[in-house]
């Protein structure tokens, strides 16, 4: 927007206060409405403007379908981690002679 625009639109606004400080207060404030209803549609422009225009895209995806597959279990084996019976004590193996003192 131009300098002399913004003038125009400022020259507009002035002309518009004096002839509403001439008039009644209703019409005050019908001249108010109509200013707020034309405010309101120029910001409304503005951001249509400003905001970019966005595409919505759809696309389809093919999802896979898993495949359960069952496999047998082993045949259950004694566990081979079997707790000790023999209780008697354990006794150290000599060293051996060429590591002797």
């Amino acid at each position: 927007m131009n300098k002399s625009t913004l003038q125009d639109i400022q020259q507009a606004l002035n002309a518009i206060r004096s002839e509403i400080e001439r008039l009644d207060d209703e019409t005050k404030w019908a001249a108010l409405e109509l200013m707020l209803s034309t405010s309101n549609s120029v910001v409304a422009l503005a951001k249509k403007m400003a905001k970019p225009e966005t595409k919505t895209v759809t696309r389809t995806v093919a999802v896979p379908k898993t495949k359960i597959v069952k496999q047998q279990t082993p045949p259950q084996t004694a566990p081979k981690d079997t707790e000790r019976t023999d209780f008697t004590p354990i006794r150290p193996q000599p060293p051996l002679p060429n590591q002797r003192n």
